[in-house]
């Protein structure tokens, strides 16, 4: 009976202490697992407080990261540049390509065969507010040969002579971004306004019997291109990301210059959307208001545009909306 009773006890005693084994590490368990929680919820905390660059946002941890360009809003005719190493390939606008952080070669590459033309941007400073000039060396002697060939006297009177005309532009921009203000995502910038002061100026080297050129959009633009004067312009633009695929972009230029009227007022409007990320579509127009000698004072000149994007975004360490300045 005694013996019974021993028996009995231990394996209680074994029961009891199984028992609380148990219970003991279920809790240390379930300390561990909020442990690992905190720890995460922690270091996601970290990682949203970091807003080095609100144009090039990070990806959720544990994303993959896309290597598409958001440079795109960032059109030519603002202050910034493009990333270095990468470049756009279009036909109507400036073809770009980055040379390095900063600077930024451009061409029309549509004009070269009438126009060679080649355009250099130099960023100095990237903030809030961007500031940068561009410099360019233009020559329309092959087109205006072309022309005087083809007797286009629409364009320009016939000239027996014409002579190399080197051509110079000179600007300086500074723009500005509006951030969003969503309450469901990160912060970025979804408007850029720009302004800018340039002026063109042509210097002829030899005999030249060239007269104004005709028409909206070239007699204003005709003494950089004839050698006969300087073309001064003051512009306003706006860029808005209407959505991550469709761009709105547009603004005015006033000219002053050597031209009859000596002013004219220009607007121009392009909608652009992404077919892929790498290659967009643009539908325009551009509008002109002007006195020119033997023309209505209002011409409409509709386009559009094919831009292919080369390169891949630049890393958050160099990113668009950094302080640092070149």
């Amino acid at each position: 009976m005694l013996k019974s009773l021993q028996i009995v006890s231990i394996i209680l005693l074994c029961l009891t202490v199984t028992n609380a084994w148990s219970q003991s590490n279920k809790r240390f368990k379930g300390k561990k697992g909020t442990s690992k929680r905190e720890i995460k919820k922690r270091q996601q905390e970290a990682y949203d407080k970091d807003d080095t660059n609100a144009f090039n946002p990070k990806q959720p941890m544990g994303a993959r990261q896309n290597d598409s360009r958001d440079d795109l809003l960032w059109h030519g005719e603002t202050a910034n540049t493009i990333y270095d190493g990468t470049a756009n390939i279009s036909l109507v606008n400036a073809s770009r390509y980055g040379l390095k952080p900063g600077l930024e070669l451009s061409s029309v590459l549509l004009l070269n065969y009438w126009m060679p033309n080649v355009y250099l941007k130099k960023r100095w400073r990237n903030d809030t507010w961007y500031v940068a000039s561009k410099h360019g060396l233009y020559s329309a002697t092959p087109g205006l040969h072309w022309f005087n060939n083809k007797n286009y006297s629409s364009v320009v009177d016939n000239a027996s002579q014409i002579p190399f005309i080197l051509s110079m532009k000179n600007e300086l921009m500074v723009s500005r971004f509006i951030m969003s203000d969503t309450r469901c995502g990160r912060d970025k910038p979804y408007i850029i306004l720009t302004g800018g002061l340039g002026v063109d100026f042509g210097v002829p080297f030899g005999d030249s019997d060239l007269s104004e050129m005709k028409g909206h959009f070239l007699a204003n633009r005709s003494p950089a291109l004839t050698g006969s004067g300087y073309s001064a312009y003051l512009k306003l633009r706006a860029d808005w990301q209407m959505t991550p695929m469709l761009m709105l972009g547009g603004g005015f230029k006033y000219f002053r210059g050597n031209f009859s009227g000596n002013g004219a007022l220009e607007h121009q409007a392009e909608l652009q959307t992404l077919i892929i990320p790498s290659l967009s579509f643009t539908i325009g127009y551009a509008l002109s208001f002007a006195n020119y000698v033997d023309t209505n004072s209002m011409a409409i000149l509709p386009f559009f545009d094919i831009t292919y994007y080369f390169g891949k975004r630049q890393g958050r360490q160099k990113g668009l909306f950094g302080n640092k300045m070149f």
